[in-house]
């Protein structure tokens, strides 16, 4: 029995230690500063520095990496300031201080097994008798590691397998050896999920564990069907990407992205460590795949590695006016090439089917090199998956979950072998010559030709799993999931969102449009119903606004904005404009507490309908902003009047402050359309209050939601007054912001439909430019946004801008 482990305290009592400051050990040394943990980064002493010399030449690699992260894009921090919570040193001079101090210890030096085992006997010397011990090795055995160290250290060492970036992939494998305690599992699982918000997927410790081990197996898959079926990256990037329910990185993008030598590398331990003949230990059916393709290897020799060489099987570069040229590989002379339009007609319908069970049906079905590339391809994974199943993990389950969070797809190998059908893929299997896998036979056999991998129970969501049957699939302690048909209590619904009864006297509104959660008719419907259907029903004491899809909302539906702007129906769209500001003032003041849960984008009336929440429970990954500038528009929701009220109510804690600051924030994000690139920057920007508070993992932001009502509820709730006055500062420094956005303009910074929107959202900011700074009512500002809204919205270069975001998703600078 190993000693209390002790992961699950508040982050800030913790201390962790990263060994290794390469790419991955100070992305994931940044990650644990951003969860509120207190790190130690240490790499080695550079070659020839003396033991004399100054700590910043002894720990130049870790010096250097953090001046890496600080410019980084994807940024590694969630907020720059956190780079305050790394330690930097080197292994000489401080390992044994920084070990003994730590409650978790991650190494994450060069995949060499000699040199990691080296490493932790000097880990073991220093550490606590309870401090978890873990790799970030990404093939090399746990078990291997541990050879060698005390049985009690063996015990306290495992697998913790992050994907990069480790800020943004949510995967995270928790990989035990046989030494390893039950409890250190399920503590540092559990500190994974809570506290650095990743989705833990347990792993037996086998090659390359879960996935890395299938999805390579995909990318050489795909590159024999490439050069099988005669294709191009381009066209093979397209049928790996969205219309498989993928990024649209594909597989020859993603390549470039990891690093050509990573692929080769994990390639090459593959081939090392599996066999080809039936019945030996490691036996897998791909083996003979399992080799550097002879044209990587060329690669190799040229340096071609992908974004780290700028140049891969696409390659980066600048024209003679500057302007950004990307050219893709040919495969047969190996030199680059203008990229060319796929060309694979015979997908034209199948593409067009907005279900993506449906249109991966559809897809593996066409005839031509596309169907022929996607059954060779998808038909083989998933077979080589089910036969993975008790091989590398215990459940199909975990193989989908790898796949999905650690590669973006939104279907893992049985969620698209449940779309296209369980007997036609045996039969298809049968077709390339292939011997079904067993898993798949026992599931037909028990269940029959229509049987899925994937149920619903009385307990809510099934799993088969060979050699056990249909299984539940058990949701973590205290993660609410809205979509499970066991707990799922509807009390209104339509297409666009659901009123749910969330237990315990808390209702939720939710959003499920299919574009981006937009606030189409059906949610604004919802909205507006909620607070006198849970009225009549009786018994809540809070309400929720959230949802599990990946975006919380994207804003207004532009389609009906540009409909009545065409026409010029501009009382239609006052009243609309109208709508939408009254019935989010009556969630701001109703009667029980609004929460509102966010995550992913939140942009335009989507931050808006947050703003009225009287508290935002947010995903640490919410990317927020007031983006109505970009189509020629401004906030008209209330979100002007939100920003004004909160700098009134922020100025007013300390008598005789000035809100201008705030409002000065307020005018600059605003106008320039700014989005944060976290929770922490969304404080920043002032979208979200002091108050409100951040969760890690985006599957537990609605449950905290509910604790947050429930929460206030019990406090005694009282609605704010809606007839509460508001300080605005009027002309005398709002004119400031009229000035400076003309200086811009004047400069050739923005454009003049630019300047007049800048001039509009001032115009509201200063409270209708007052003589002089004063009191007004939330609703005076309401009048104001609804009147510049429409005003703008009649301006011929706004209608461009809504076409164009329209037709393209981005913005027209006009």
């Amino acid at each position: 029995m190993v000693g209390p482990v002790k992961l699950l305290r508040p982050p800030h009592q913790l201390v962790a230690t990263v060994l290794g400051a390469g790419t991955m050990g100070a992305q994931i040394a940044a990650h644990l500063a951003n969860a509120g943990i207190r790190t130690f980064l240490l790499d080695i002493v550079p070659k020839g520095v003396p033991a004399e010399a100054p700590a910043k030449l002894r720990n130049a690699l870790g010096l250097g990496a953090m001046k890496v992260m600080a410019k980084a894009k994807p940024a590694p921090f969630t907020d720059k300031r956190y780079a305050g919570r790394i330690t930097v040193g080197n292994f000489d001079d401080d390992l044994e201080r920084a070990v003994a101090a730590s409650d978790l210890v991650i190494e994450a030096v060069v995949e060499r097994l000699d040199i990691k085992q080296s490493l932790f006997g000097k880990v073991v010397a220093a550490a606590k008798p309870d401090a978890i011990l873990a790799s970030n090795t990404s093939g090399i055995a746990i078990g291997s590691i541990a050879d060698g160290l005390p049985e009690d250290a063996r015990k306290r060492l495992v697998g913790m397998h992050f994907f990069n970036p480790p800020r943004y992939m949510h995967l995270l494998e928790v990989v035990p050896s046989a030494h390893t305690a039950p409890e250190v599992v399920a503590e540092l699982s559990a500190f994974s999920d809570r506290v650095l918000g990743k989705g833990v997927v347990l792993c037996r410790d086998t090659p390359n564990f879960i996935g890395n081990r299938v999805g390579i197996a995909e990318m050489l898959l795909s590159f024999k069907a490439t050069t099988d079926f005669g294709l191009t990256v381009e066209e093979v990037d397209l049928l790996n990407g969205p219309l498989m329910g993928r990024p649209r990185t594909g597989s020859y993008r993603l390549g470039d992205m990891v690093g050509l030598d990573v692929v080769g590398h994990v390639v090459r331990n593959l081939q090392t460590a599996l066999s080809g003949q039936k019945g030996e230990p490691g036996y897998d059916e791909l083996y003979e795949l399992m080799v550097v393709p002879p044209v990587l290897e060329q690669m190799f020799e040229r340096k071609m590695l992908g974004d780290k060489t700028r140049g891969g099987f696409y390659k980066k570069s600048r024209d003679a006016k500057g302007k950004r040229v990307i050219r893709a590989l040919d495969f047969e002379s190996l030199e680059y090439r203008d990229k060319r339009p796929p060309n694979l007609p015979e997908l034209a319908e199948a593409g067009q089917i907005g279900k993506l069970e449906d249109r991966v049906a559809a897809a593996l079905r066409v005839e031509g090199r596309a169907g022929d590339f996607l059954r060779r391809v998808y038909l083989t994974l998933m077979n080589y998956s089910a036969n993975r199943v008790g091989e590398i993990c215990d459940t199909p389950r975990q193989i989908d979950d790898a796949m999905c969070w650690g590669y973006g797809w939104k279907l893992g190998p049985f969620g698209l072998w449940d779309a296209v059908g369980l007997q036609w893929g045996i039969d298809q299997i049968r077709k390339l010559g292939m011997e079904p896998a067993k898993a798949a036979l026992e599931l037909l056999e028990k269940h029959g030709p229509n049987a899925t991998w994937y149920g619903s129970g009385e307990a809510g969501p099934t799993v088969f799993i060979p050699g056990t049957g249909v299984t539940p699939i058990p949701v973590p302690e205290g993660m609410l999931l809205l979509q499970n048909p066991a707990t799922r209590k509807v009390l209104a619904s339509n297409k666009s969102a659901s009123l749910l009864d969330l237990g315990d006297g808390i209702a939720c509104v939710e959003f499920h449009c299919r574009k981006m959660n937009v606030l189409n008719d059906g949610v604004m419907e919802m909205l507006g119903q909620a607070l006198p259907t849970l009225e009549k029903t009786g018994g809540f004491r809070g309400l929720v606004i959230g949802n599990q899809a990946d975006n919380f909302c994207a804003g207004a539906d532009l389609r009906g904005i540009l409909k009545w702007s065409t026409e010029k129906d501009f009382d239609a769209l006052t009243q609309a404009v109208a709508t939408l500001q009254n019935l989010l003032m009556d969630l701001r003041h109703a009667p029980i507490p609004v929460v509102v849960a966010a995550q992913g984008m939140a942009l335009g009336g989507g931050v808006e309908v947050a703003l009225h929440g009287d508290a935002i429970q947010a995903s640490s990954e919410l990317y927020m902003g007031l983006v109505e500038a970009g189509v020629g528009l401004l906030p008209a929701g209330g979100g002007l009047k939100e920003l004004c009220r909160r700098a009134s109510a922020w100025a007013a804690q300390v008598p005789g402050t000035d809100p201008y600051p705030f409002i000065r924030r307020a005018f600059d994000c605003v106008g320039g359309g700014k989005v944060s690139s976290s929770a922490a920057e969304a404080r920043a920007f002032g979208f979200l209050a002091g108050s409100d508070r951040i969760t890690g993992h985006k599957n537990r932001v609605v449950a905290d939601a509910k604790q947050v009502a429930i929460g206030l509820a019990e406090a005694g709730y009282v609605p704010p007054d809606r007839n509460e006055l508001i300080d605005v500062i009027g002309e005398p420094q709002g004119v400031s912001f009229l000035l400076g956005a003309k200086m811009f303009a004047w400069g050739g910074y923005i454009s003049e439909h630019d300047h007049l929107i800048g001039k509009k959202i001032a115009h509201v900011l200063s409270g209708g430019m007052t003589p002089t700074a004063t009191k007004v009512t939330a609703q005076r500002l309401l009048d104001l946004e609804r009147e510049a809204f429409v005003s703008l919205a009649g301006e011929e270069k706004t209608r461009a801008r809504i076409e164009h975001m329209l037709k393209t998703g981005k913005p027209l600078r006009n």
